[in-house]
């Protein structure tokens, strides 16, 4: 790299290319011992490496800062500091565990140079996972603003370990697509891949790489080619050349590797939220999780079909969706867009141009389409014990967060879906992070949609119950043949409790209960159809980690079936989460406790297979055992589903054959 002398700038670190000596090194090992975080410095130039249980997972690898202005050209020094215990109890009203116990070392390395300008290195390890960030203290005499062209993060993997993830175009975009796997150094060419990215190494050893608590900060990438994933911080859109413009106190978010020989600990851990704030509101009794209807998914379907003015085509529908949910114990119905007698679907609130751009500065989520009796809507949700909440574009939201958080108060909304943001720039995480700030306040949850990954914010905030950045169900409406590989299906599902779900909840679109084998689906946007079997969406309500579960499909596809009783008793939340047994590309089985019942899920890929399931995670005497699995013919006809009842033990066994695209779902009372 070649630096002008107009354009000098700060830099930690560009290259370690030579080996640190043990008098050079700065480790800190986690708790149990297994896990080291090692940094190291070589001409002034620093680097970390990973080992666990003597197995070196990172190589030396450069890391650093490079911000606008000049300095730590020369004589960087580090002070190395105490080696401290962080211990940690903490509850969860979302997620997948209720209370968390959290343990680990911490050391903070304070890098100086000869004109005093600090810079603190923030280095922490837990038995499953290690972690780093920088922290800007204030400093007076100095500019109290940090200005970062870019972050050093040039990760050297040893070896060639297997590498799942999912490349993005650089710049704007939906962040979501496929998961690929291939081998670290089989990728020649450069591609940008979404965080988390997924590492498997030849011994078994699994290393997941993500961010946690992006807040007054860019959203990070890896470019990986070459043996290397190099972190890429997304510019500003008013700045391109700069990438973070922050008044100091300023702490970067943590980079995260999650660690262990078992991919179920790896799925287990609360590494991410741990990294995070507490959370400052102690009244949290008005957050309420759930499932909600998603009638955008299915076309609005209704029974009356489309008949009369805006509102009553519109009341109509609604009040079909909220008894639905009131007899089902679906606690929320939603309002994505409403339809016109012409069947055009447009935005519920005043929308000059009916689009939903962000280049429509008339639009206004404080006013009402023309016609659109929302109060109504409203009154009649809470006449029924039913919630209610709405989509909304984050452009039209921008203009006015509080007026409109508040208005959305007065008309009785619970929470939305904060749609296309499709960026993960400084600006746009500043944007989400005032979002929550301000749901908090007016206790609204929030739901972001074209969204960048989640960095443990649930914690912080828990308003926010989930996040896309998932290529999920939606995709069935329009989901073609790309290269002759179609996107959606089992495959693609399995991926994601392996690798999206590592950073948090997400959003998937679950619910389709019309269900057609992969070589007869067409895509569909007004009667969409999926490609596993019942078991299998079913499964997804427990394999999917989400606080706020959609059930997509239309009331009168569910009416009658079998299974639909499993949606309706399945929470959102847990008390306890266990991955039972589980394999990359092949199966999971995940168990998830909510008080005394256990639930649990299993999908697996497109071929057939058959699983052997001990049931020693019950706890002691009986429980009713509700199984919901592959019939004999599920593989030609995927809407079939068998249904066991009966009493089980700890010292019992399962055994359970998955039909393709299959899987099964379990309820166990005490």
């Amino acid at each position: 790299m070649k630096i002008s002398l107009s354009r000098i700038s700060l830099i930690l670190s560009l290259a370690c290319l030579t080996a640190c000596t043990p008098s050079d090194e700065i480790t800190v090992p986690s708790p149990d011992g297994s896990l080291k975080l090692t940094l190291c410095q070589t001409d002034s130039n620093l680097a970390i490496s990973v080992s666990y249980r003597g197995e070196r997972l990172l190589l030396p690898s450069p890391v650093g800062l490079e911000f606008q202005d000049a300095g730590f050209l020369s004589g960087l020094k580090l002070d190395k500091g105490p080696q401290t215990r962080i211990e940690e109890e903490y509850d969860m009203p979302t997620g997948k565990t209720s209370h968390v116990v959290s343990s680990s070392n911490q050391r903070v390395v304070t890098l100086s140079d000869a004109a005093g300008r600090v810079v603190e290195l923030h280095l922490r390890a837990f038995d499953d996972g290690v972690a780093y960030r920088y922290v800007f203290p204030p400093q007076p005499g100095t500019d109290p603003e940090v200005v970062i062209r870019r972050e050093v993060m040039d990760l050297r993997p040893a070896g060639n370990p297997l590498v799942k993830a999912m490349y993005l175009p650089w710049g704007v975009c939906s962040h979501e697509d496929v998961y690929l796997t291939d081998s670290l150094n089989h990728i020649q060419q450069e591609r940008s891949a979404e965080m988390p990215v997924l590492l498997r190494y030849g011994s078994g050893t699994y290393m997941a790489v993500t961010e946690a608590m992006v807040v007054d900060y860019a959203g990070m990438r890896l470019a990986i080619a070459d043996g290397v994933l190099s972190g890429r911080l997304t510019p500003r859109p008013d700045k391109p050349e700069l990438a973070v413009i922050s008044e100091r106190p300023l702490r970067s978010p943590w980079r995260v590797f999650i660690v262990s020989d078992r991919i179920g600990a790896v799925m287990e851990s609360n590494i991410v939220t741990s990294l995070c704030d507490p959370c400052k509101e102690t009244d949290l009794s008005w957050l309420r999780p759930g499932k909600a209807t998603w009638p955008w998914w299915n076309g609005y379907q209704c029974a009356d079909g489309w008949k009369g003015d805006v509102n009553t085509i519109n009341y109509n529908l609604s009040r079909e969706y909220i008894d639905f949910c009131a007899q089902n114990g679906i606690e929320y119905h939603s309002i994505s867009g409403i339809m016109l007698p012409s069947g055009e679907e447009v935005p519920w609130y005043y929308n000059e141009k009916h689009g939903v751009g962000s280049d429509f500065p008339a639009d206004d989520a404080k006013r009402l389409y023309p016609g659109f009796d929302l109060p109504a809507i409203s009154a009649y949700a809470r006449e029924k014990g039913v919630g209610l909440r709405v989509w909304v574009h984050w452009a039209t939201l921008a203009r006015d967060i509080e007026g409109t958080f508040r208005q959305f108060r007065e008309w009785g909304i619970d929470g939305m879906m904060v749609d296309f943001m499709d960026r993960d720039d400084q600006l746009m995480m500043d944007f989400q992070k005032r979002v929550l700030e301000l749901a908090m306040k007016y206790h609204l949850h929030i739901q972001f949609h074209g969204a960048s990954k989640p960095s443990g914010l649930s914690r912080t905030y828990p308003c926010e119950f989930t996040r896309e950045n998932t290529l999920n169900y939606e995709v069935y409406k329009w989901d073609g043949l790309f290269d002759g590989i179609r996107k959606m299906g089992a495959d693609h599902d399995l991926n994601i409790p392996f690798t999206r779900n590592l950073a948090g909840p997400a959003d998937y679109h679950l619910g389709g209960f019309v269900a057609v084998k992969p070589e007869n689906f067409g895509p569909a946007h007004w009667h969409p159809v999926v490609t596993s079997t019942r078991a299998h969406m079913l499964a997804m309500y427990v394999v999917l980690e989400s606080t706020l579960q959609l059930v997509s499909d239309c009331p009168r596809n569910y009416a009658g079936q079998p299974g639909f009783e499993f949606i309706c008793q399945v929470p959102t939340v847990w008390d306890e989460t266990r991955v039972l047994q589980g394999e990359p590309d092949e199966y999971v089985i995940i168990a998830r406790r909510s008080g005394s019942e256990w639930y649990v899920g299993a999908i697996g890929n497109h071929d057939s297979r058959d699983i052997t399931l001990p049931l020693d995670f019950l706890g002691d005497g009986d429980y009713n055992l509700s199984l919901y699995s592959d019939a004999d013919a599920s593989a030609e006809d995927p809407n079939q589903l068998l249904i066991n009842e009966q009493k089980v033990t700890a010292s019992d066994h399962l055994s359970i054959h998955l039909a393709p695209n299959g899987g099964f779902a379990a309820r166990l009372a005490p």
